[in-house]
């Protein structure tokens, strides 16, 4: 896709009386490129480097909640917000859940140690 620069070094070189393939070569493009750039008023217009909003963005606290209390399981929440009207799928989850994982506290392990020949 073409940049502003791009576009302006098209019209620039047009102006002069370069040809279409010559322009195309210079630029790195095709020469349809190049006529479709000459054939718009302006420059291409400026892609927004926004965040699109997700479905599971209305669950969020939901999920937080959930995981609060305990429930890590993507399943067992899945099934949860499903409920509550989720339309997304799994995976959206699973990627939401995966980073909050590490924060989740360790369970501690508790060790029962006998005597040898006393365990049962």
């Amino acid at each position: 896709m073409l940049n502003r620069e791009d576009w302006l070094m098209i019209r620039e070189m047009r102006e002069k009386g370069c040809y279409l393939r010559e322009i195309a070569e210079r630029v790195g493009c095709s020469e349809r490129t190049v006529r479709r750039a000459l054939k718009r008023d302006g420059p291409p217009p400026r892609r927004r480097a926004g965040v699109r909003a997700s479905k599971l963005d209305p669950y969020k606290a939901q999920v937080d909640r959930l995981l609060a209390e305990g429930v890590w399981n993507a399943m067992v929440i899945f099934a949860e917000i499903k409920a509550r009207g989720y339309a997304g799928g799994i995976s959206i989850l699973q990627d939401y859940i995966r980073p909050k994982r590490t924060l989740r506290k360790a369970r501690g392990t508790v060790r029962f140690e006998t005597a040898p020949g006393r365990q049962l």
